[in-house]
């Protein structure tokens, strides 16, 4: 009798997600042709430009903004510091210090950018959360200023799924724009987690400015985008071929931006049967948390959160070790977010702002995706039980 390894079961699909086969299958056509400029004028590039184009149109379909207002970036980073610093450095145009706000949960691409803001010169307000996570519409009222130029808040925090109040903060920025006759505040939101389980057009929210990332949407690493609602002014803070209308140089990857493309319109194709999918999963492995380890706290909002994210801490415990368990019986999942230094500042520091210092390294994330079953679920939730209960 041979004896075959049980295979391991990745939940951390929040870090990253692999690539749709239809969206490789797209890009593939197009790996042969990158090395032609789409700013050539011979036919080859000039093909290759219409391509870029209309995938351009594709996405400001979706996302509810004329084509002009997509500009393609490297990353979901870049596109977070090209609305913060690139409408920064339009403000101080218009205001001696222009200051942002951002909530206490923002993504280190966005608290470190606006960290930036204040080094040169600007100011920053810091608008605190509950104990699920989601600000406070009313407290952001107290906060803004005649200078305030742009409120940047995630629409789904990547480390405990809470969604925030978006609408609610739209509606007041516009009222704010109209009592005091001027284009700010902006609102900026870094929805990369959002797309393939909510909404994100421009519109509804009244949304300014929209941070999306093709690596947490079944795309290409490598590739995100910035929209802009007409009339949004944003400086450069990358210099020298002026593409992208003059917002963002460097020379276009055609493969890349279709393989984002692609994955954009699967996940909004998908978005409703694979929303309810998850919450079937999700539900189940918070009941087995409850039922077997009762000790153990759960982080977020139950009712306000996405379907495909679980936070969960264990205390007096340090969730590296737990981690360490984990992968040891089989089961990938995370103790921080992908793009801090370490691994472990965001999500600690999340923790600590929804007031649960003690808690800060004692935090686990499990991220369910496309590619998750509930065997899967069920035989993790299994794993994570007794590791836990050893512990606790």
């Amino acid at each position: 009798m041979f004896w075959f390894p049980q295979k391991r079961i990745f939940l951390d699909y929040a870090s990253a997600t692999p690539v749709l086969p239809e969206v490789k299958k797209k890009m593939d056509k197009y790996w042969s042709k990158d090395f032609y400029n789409p700013r050539a004028i011979y036919k080859e590039a000039s093909v290759i430009k219409e391509e870029v184009e209309e995938a351009r149109k594709s996405v400001a379909r979706a996302l509810g903004v004329s084509f002009s207002g997509i500009i393609f970036t490297a990353s979901g980073t870049e596109s977070d510091n090209l609305a913060i610093l690139g409408t920064f450095e339009i403000a101080k145009e218009i205001f001696k210090k222009p200051h942002i706000i951002i909530s206490a949960i923002e993504h280190p691409a966005v608290a470190l950018a606006a960290e930036e803001v204040v080094r040169r010169g600007g100011e920053m307000s810091v608008l605190g959360v509950d104990e699920e996570g989601r600000v406070s519409p009313e407290a952001l009222k107290k906060l803004l200023k005649k200078n305030t130029f742009l409120v940047s808040v995630g629409l789904a925090n990547s480390e405990i799924g809470t969604i925030q109040p978006l609408s609610k903060i739209g509606r007041i920025l516009r009222e704010y724009r109209k009592d005091n006759e001027s284009p700010y505040p902006y609102l900026h939101t870094d929805a990369s987690q959002a797309p393939n389980y909510l909404d994100v057009t421009l519109e509804s929210p009244n949304i300014d400015l929209l941070t999306l990332d093709g690596s947490k949407i079944y795309g290409p690493k490598g590739v995100g985008i910035l929209a802009t609602r007409k009339g949004v002014k944003i400086h450069p803070i990358i210099f020298g071929g002026e593409q992208e209308g003059g917002r963002r140089s460097g020379t276009l990857n055609p493969s890349l931006i279709v393989g984002f493309t692609s994955a954009l319109e699967a996940a909004i194709k998908d978005r409703e049967k694979e929303s309810e999918r998850l919450k079937v999963l999700q539900k189940y492995f918070i009941e087995q948390i409850y039922q077997h380890v009762p000790k153990a706290v759960i982080n977020g909002s139950l009712e306000h959160s996405l379907p495909n994210l679980i936070s969960v801490s264990l205390p007096n415990t340090l969730s590296e070790f737990v981690l360490l368990k984990l992968d040891k019986e089989g089961v990938m999942v995370s103790v921080g977010s992908a793009c801090s230094s370490d691994g472990l500042v965001s999500g600690s520091e999340v923790i600590k702002a929804l007031g649960k210092h003690q808690l800060a390294e004692s935090t686990l994330r499990f991220s369910f995706g496309r590619q998750t079953s509930l065997s899967e679920v069920k035989r993790a939730a299994k794993i994570f039980c007794k590791v836990a209960k050893s512990l606790l």
